[in-house]
């Protein structure tokens, strides 16, 4: 019998959160190149934890262990998952003189060598350059969430290698996709017009928030909010955590929400349905309760606002001639005029505060700008910042500070504590790097359109100011367009809007080459001219920058199992292609990189912590004030014992990122720069749109489609591994695993739907398949299928569908409202679509795509 062989334990960071930070690791278990299974970090008993004290509801903190999602769980089937890119692969009909760009998706691949492959792609640069000048007919998409390595895993190396091909070679400059504010984006478009907030996307910082709800608050809405889904995802446990914290302190939750969402089922004490992308509407009907009863603080309202008086009237239908009564409301949302009424009197008889995780499908559907400025209209109307009074976000606590963390935590642990990688910048950045841009929910019309044009950069961290700037590609004339797509995140379909537009773009016979970098042959990546194979978090040593917490810390990541394959990481791939065009300099040793980084926190240069001791250490986390301590340091920042978020203001009445320094009903820099707006006007007012169900289109397509973050995958990221499959999927008379679609019965019955029948979900950008769940926690008139599920192309008689049910297929995008005009507000539009579901026989389902077919939907524009 052979002996056992002995087990290793290696930290490997979260799988999926990315952007060069993770919550805290795996306790993965390594037997030779196995790995044999993966436990939550207990964080040791002597580190200190932090307490906040309240004076009569108890004390709160939070548990040694840290409870991982499922997805880090289960991903070790996925490391050696049949779909995974184990060699450089080059499609078998491409060639740089005959691209044959129509056969991309369809046409098959076979086994290169790196040395080829690296080969023929600086041959392409070269080629590219000598052709057209520059680099920047090549659109490099390098911003994804991807695997939480700090370094090795990180999808931003494209940008940086064209980059250093700018500065190293004087080639020009690369076009760079910008990642919108995806997560933000009704607070970014919307709130920011209203409170500022610049450093947090929209949305209040939340330094020592805590303090003062846990303290205060008596009610908590929870606006959309579903922390058991995206928390852990995001921010570990201690997500899962906090809604205990609010429901142990007495206070009520009330969830506003389309469905009966996970953390409402388990924490809410009421469940409010609303109609998808209509909270505008019952913040509306609530603000006219508040009126007409008086019960909004007026005295608030006339020392820390502006333009209020333009607010009422429209409220009171002296602008429009509608009254927006809760009855109003009614019709608008689907919420019944006497919950309106009775929640807005909660509302305003109690000391409630408004929670959010990042926003939720609220703030991605079309026009969540105005639900943003609505919400935060509301709170100023009640006094927020006065005690117990907040905005709130349950989860991340590590972000959206300006001066002090969430939670009890030393302000040098949160600026100098952790390795932050600099490279964030190009993905969440103040400005583009490269003046040659395109926003990332623009990138097909990069392709498809001669010209567009259209205001911000997008860019996550630029000011207010930036969204009245215009901007255009191509950027001039002669610019010969965007040729090349350099793909290192392998998920645009499935994560931004109108997806079957994104893959015609693909297929463009302007572009040459298409490079993939992605460690699974799944969604878009299957549309690449070469696909190189890039290594998961186990198959390399790096960093783990534990910031998507309460406690912080880093590790030392050992690599856990050898190379899947011939696969390189995402540095290291990068690193072969610089060597090839004479970069060594740009591309010192990844060792390197990690010791420099690690030596500029103050474990190295405060505590003495050399290099190599973290190594053998390794891992480093850092201590919690105590509640003495944390008192000291708010004093030191203005802030009073239990006083936290807004408090300052409620105090001073001043010191906003806006013009005036106040909250604005009435934008000063719309206003200024773009007062006839009729979307966006100075005071934000109710406005239909073409996905609404009073428009002509709901006739054909009567159901709103909600689509959020899924529980247990991360965006498009675990959807293939067979654990998860069993958590979420909807099994179909055929066998076949579907996107599970929540449908209300009344909406089920009426078109003869049953629990496990296999539906079409279609609007006018086509068609997606997925499995009936017929349930009443989805609000009638609705359907709810989550994002991210995994593209797998069939023909249903002779139409070209989707069977994986990646809903972002048929989502919009921005230029559908614009047409050929300027874009004004190039919004992420995912939710809150238009769309009729029927049920299908899975018999007339022909596994393939359609043989040469270059287009896969006749909607969109």
């Amino acid at each position: 019998m052979a002996e056992k062989q002995a087990e290793k334990i290696v930290y490997v960071s979260h799988p999926a959160s990315g952007l060069a930070r993770s919550n805290f690791p795996l306790e993965t278990h390594i037997s030779g190149d196995r790995i044999v299974r993966s436990l939550p970090f207990h964080i040791p008993e002597d580190t200190r934890l932090y307490e906040i004290k309240t004076t009569n509801r108890g004390t709160y903190t939070r548990p040694r262990k840290e409870v991982q999602m499922p997805l880090a769980i289960a991903h070790k089937q996925r490391v050696h998952s049949e779909n995974r890119v184990r060699y450089p692969m080059l499609r078998e009909d491409w060639s740089p003189e005959n691209p044959n760009a129509s056969m991309r998706g369809i046409s098959g691949y076979k086994r290169i060598g790196w040395d080829e492959a690296t080969d023929i792609i600086a041959g392409e640069l070269k080629r590219i350059h000598a052709t057209y000048g520059s680099m920047e007919p090549v659109f490099v998409q390098a911003d994804g969430h991807g695997h939480s390595g700090y370094m090795q895993s990180l999808h931003f190396w494209g940008h940086y290698l064209f980059d250093m091909i700018q500065k190293h070679l004087d080639w020009g400059w690369w076009t760079q996709q910008v990642r919108n504010p995806d997560s933000w984006e009704g607070y970014y478009w919307g709130a920011k017009h209203v409170w500022g907030f610049n450093g947090s996307l929209g949305e209040p910082y939340q330094d020592a928030v805590w303090d003062d709800v846990l303290e205060n608050a008596e009610m908590v809405i929870f606006s959309g909010c579903d922390p058991e889904a995206t928390g852990l995802g995001m921010s570990g446990g201690i997500a899962l955590e906090m809604p205990k914290w609010l429901k142990k302190a007495g206070i009520k939750i009330v969830s506003i929400s389309p469905d009966l969402n996970y953390a409402s089922a388990v924490h809410a004490d009421t469940w409010i349905p609303i109609k998808p992308n209509t909270d505008a509407a019952l913040y509306l009907a609530v603000a006219h309760n508040w009126i007409a009863e008086d019960t909004y603080d007026k005295a608030y309202v006339a020392s820390h606002t502006i333009g209020f008086d333009a607010f009422r009237a429209h409220v009171l239908g002296e602008d429009d001639g509608i009254e927006k009564t809760p009855k109003w409301g009614e019709e608008m949302t689907g919420v019944p005029a006497h919950t309106i009424k009775a929640l807005a009197r909660e509302w305003a008889r109690k000391k409630t505060t408004l929670s959010v995780y990042f926003g939720g499908p609220k703030v991605r559907g079309t026009l969540s700008h105005l639900s943003a400025r609505m919400e935060a209209y509301v709170l100023a109307m009640q006094g927020i910042g006065s005690p117990g009074q907040q905005f709130l976000r349950i989860g991340a606590p590590s972000f959206y500070k300006k001066d002090l963390a969430q939670v009890p935590r030393y302000p040098e642990v949160d600026f100098k504590g952790l390795a932050l990688n600099p490279m964030i910048e190009y993905a969440i950045g103040h400005a583009p790097v490269s003046p040659s841009f395109v926003p990332r929910t623009l990138a097909a019309e990069a392709i498809l359109n001669d010209r567009i044009e259209w205001k911000s950069t997008t860019s996550a961290l630029a000011k207010t100011e930036d969204q009245f700037k215009t901007y255009q590609f191509p950027p001039s004339p002669d610019h010969p367009g965007i040729r090349m797509v350099w793909n290192e995140n392998g998920s645009q379909p499935g994560s931004w809007g109108n997806g079957w537009k994104w893959l015609n773009a693909l297929r463009s016979p302007q572009i040459e080459c298409v490079v993939g970098v992605h460690p699974w042959l799944e969604n878009d990546l299957g549309f690449s001219d070469i696909i190189l194979p890039a290594q998961t978090t186990y198959e390399h040593n790096d960093l783990v920058i534990v910031q998507r917490s309460d406690i912080l810390g880093m590790f030392y990541q050992d690599q856990a199992i050898a190379p899947v394959g011939e696969s390189l990481s995402d540095f290291e791939i990068h690193r072969q292609i610089g060597l090839k065009l004479g970069l060594e300099e740009a591309f010192p040793p990844a060792e390197d990189w990690l010791r420099r980084a690690y030596e500029g926190t103050i474990a190295s240069s405060k505590q003495g912590i050399s290099w190599d001791e973290f190594k053998e250490r390794k891992y480093i986390i850092y201590d919690s004030p105590t509640w003495e301590e944390w008192v000291e340091i708010k004093k030191e920042q203005g802030f009073s014992e239990r006083g936290g978020g807004m408090s300052k203001f409620w105090e001073t009445g001043e010191g906003l990122e806006t013009p005036s320094g106040k909250i604005e009903f009435v934008s000063s820099l719309i206003s200024e720069h773009d007062p006839d707006n009729e979307e966006r006007p100075p005071v934000a007012k109710w406005v239909s749109h073409e996905e609404s169900p009073d428009r002509p289109k709901a006739r054909d397509y009567p159901l709103i489609v909600m689509s959020n973050h899924a529980r247990y995958r991360f965006h498009v990221q675990g959807d293939d591994i067979p654990w998860i499959q069993e958590l979420q999927k909807v099994e179909g008379v055929d066998g076949y695993p579907y996107e599970a679609c929540w449908i209300n019965p009344v909406d089920a019955a009426a078109r003869g739907i049953e629990n496990g029948d296999v539906l079409k979900v279609y609007n006018d950008r086509g068609t997606v398949l997925v499995g009936a769940f017929v349930t009443e926690r989805i609000i009638v008139g609705a359907i709810s299928v989550d994002h991210g599920a995994k593209m797998d192309i069939v023909a249903l008689k002779n139409e070209q569908v989707d069977r994986g049910g990646s809903i972002n297929l048929i989502s919009p995008t921005p230029q559908e409202k614009y047409r050929n005009e300027e874009i004004k507000i190039p919004e992420m539009n995912v939710t809150g679509f238009l769309a009729e579901v029927k049920k299908i026989d899975p018999a007339d389902i022909n596994p393939g795509t359609i043989s040469g077919s270059t287009t896969y939907a006749s909607g969109g524009i």
